[in-house]
């Protein structure tokens, strides 16, 4: 009973640091987006390679002091910036297509979350106004719950969609894809995504595959995020074995990657 009762107390406070983990990583995209503002209006460009230097670096040196595998480390902090350069293309209005659906729900960011949802879901709007998975009718307070919002902001959206030629071209014709990444650990794969330097250049895929398979290795999935939807797309690749650090390093030193994030 009373290691039970350890371990209830420990998980409690691993639960309270998780949370302000992610407290602290909504801090840093808010930020992104400020940083964004200052460099629309000066002009500046969103990235900044010394900048990354630096911070991975200094990351680096601060996990060997805590006695963290500096890769792990590496691997978290680049997915993190990964994430805050798309809050910052999103904000200068870089992420192509995805400015269009902006455009299309300003002033109302509720819907422009179910939007948003309804694009990484592959979730089509039907033409009566409901949600769906392929043929399957997905209930519009299901959609709300994953949101975040009351569903009367689930049927706003899809009427909003409907009424914009553009967009209910897109929405109502999204399909969901079987994505190995959330049981790649439990079927003994391997799991990498690569952020391109700029992912609208022709072969990023070919020179990616090219590399892998020199070392014998297989990708049973390639997943490539749309440059035109997503402000930071990635390609994820599932291999048929976790990767070593030789196939790592050779994809770092590809001319068309910018940083490679292995989990």
């Amino acid at each position: 009973m009373r290691r039970r009762t350890k371990l209830d107390s420990l998980r409690k406070r691993i639960d309270k640091i998780d949370e302000k983990f992610i407290d602290l990583l909504a801090q840093r995209l808010e930020l992104a987006r400020d940083i964004a503002k200052i460099k629309k209006r000066a002009g500046k460009a969103i990235l900044d390679e010394e900048r990354e230097r630096e911070v991975i670096n200094r990351a680096r040196k601060r996990a060997t002091e805590k006695k963290i595998d500096p890769d792990f480390v590496e691997s978290l902090l680049r997915l993190t910036i990964s994430q805050t350069v798309g809050a910052e293309r999103e904000q200068m209005g870089e992420a192509g297509m995805w400015v269009e659906v902006q455009r299309a729900f300003v002033g109302h960011p509720a819907q422009l979350n179910v939007a948003h949802l309804l694009l990484r879901y592959g979730l089509r709007v039907q033409e009566n106004g409901e949600i769906a998975c392929g043929n399957m009718r997905i209930p519009a307070v299901q959609v709300a719950k994953e949101a975040g919002v009351d569903r009367r902001v689930v049927d706003a959206t899809a009427r909003t969609i409907l009424k914009n030629e553009k967009l209910k071209k897109i929405f109502s014709n999204l399909q969901p894809v079987m994505y190995l990444k959330g049981v790649a650990h439990q079927l003994k794969l391997g799991v990498v995504e690569i952020l391109p330097v700029d992912a609208t250049v022709p072969g990023i895929i070919s020179e990616v595959s090219n590399t892998i398979s020199k070392f014998g290795i297989s990708i049973r999935q390639a997943i490539a995020d749309d440059p035109y939807f997503v402000a930071q797309p990635k390609l994820t690749i599932i291999t048929d074995k976790p990767l070593i650090g030789d196939v790592i390093e050779a994809l770092r030193k590809l001319p068309s990657v910018r940083s490679v994030v292995v989990y």
